[in-house]
């Protein structure tokens, strides 16, 4: 039987790191000024942390950004036909062209990426136009450790390497300076699945924007508790799992009235906390919550 593994959800969390990636094949955006006929794109990684895992090592190496460059002003509609993998061996078809951004090829500890941690992935100028797609090629070295002495390989389930995230109007942040900036939530909690004692890869990434959606913050004590956090409704879960001093924040939510249940390890109990109202580009500051046995 086929399982999903337990897994937690830092939905896009806050600070970002801003470890630039360069490559010497293709120049990078390092100025705000753009050649003519590019623009500066930046891709930001986060991560929905895995509670029963130490490690998820996951292999990129190359990120590629489809653009229309047609010039007419289609709607995010129009793309919907533009099914994934249709045109894997052409370079552009009547929905726009794939450029590739300059990176350097790495692993990615993704259960680093959470409470406010976002990696820059990739920095670099592309062709101007509407940007509708990001295709992320990963590598073989993808690999899962479930404690300090214990890893296994972390083959994609498909044996397919590409990773598609829909670009929409709604999830592109562009900066005063005309850069644009791609949030990319890289979901582990339903990538990674257990088969027979066997793990494999199942990539789910959605992009998104802080000001179509909200996030949620808090502190949860006492740290011998392991309290995860879940935020839940009928459409959405998230997850995050707190630092040590408790603070967790959740954010790439969509907008909506969510419950937010603090699990816990036993003795101590779980507490749940109903109708957070989670309002798009703001924060919900949720009250210290300390758990008792």
């Amino acid at each position: 039987m086929k399982t999903k593994r337990g897994v937690l959800i830092a939905v896009l969390t806050g600070t970002m790191i801003a470890a630039g990636i360069f490559s010497c094949k293709k120049e990078t955006s390092s100025t705000n000024t753009a050649p003519a006929g590019k623009q500066s794109v930046q891709v930001y990684l986060n991560d929905d942390p895995v509670p029963n895992l130490l490690k998820v090592l996951v292999d990129i190496r190359y990120i590629e950004v489809k653009v229309d460059t047609s010039g007419n002003n289609h709607n995010d509609d129009y793309y919907n036909n533009d099914h994934d993998g249709d045109n894997d061996h052409h370079n552009h078809d009547q929905y726009g062209k794939w450029d590739t951004l300059s990176i350097t090829p790495r692993v990615y500890d993704l259960l680093k990426l959470k409470n406010g941690v976002d990696t820059l992935i990739a920095n670099s100028y592309a062709q101007a136009g509407k940007i509708t797609k990001i295709r992320i090629t990963l590598g073989t070295n993808n690999v899962v450790w479930t404690d300090s002495t214990h890893n296994y390989p972390l083959p994609i389930c498909d044996n397919k390497p590409y990773i598609y995230i829909r670009v929409t109007t709604n999830t592109i942040e562009t900066l005063a300076s005309g850069q644009i900036r791609l949030r990319i939530d890289f979901d582990v909690a339903k990538s990674v699945e257990l088969d027979n004692g066997v793990y494999c890869f199942e990539p789910k990434m959605k992009c998104y924007s802080e000001s179509n959606t909200g996030r949620i913050e808090g502190i949860v004590k006492p740290l011998a508790a392991h309290a995860k956090i879940m935020a839940y409704n009928a459409t959405d879960t998230a997850y995050a799992i707190p630092e040590e001093d408790g603070e967790f924040k959740i954010r790439g939510l969509s907008p909506a009235t969510y419950n937010v249940l603090y699990k816990a390890v036993l003795p101590y109990r779980d507490t749940l906390i109903n109708n957070i109202q989670v309002t798009a580009g703001q924060k919900v500051s949720m009250p210290l919550v300390t758990l008792h046995q």
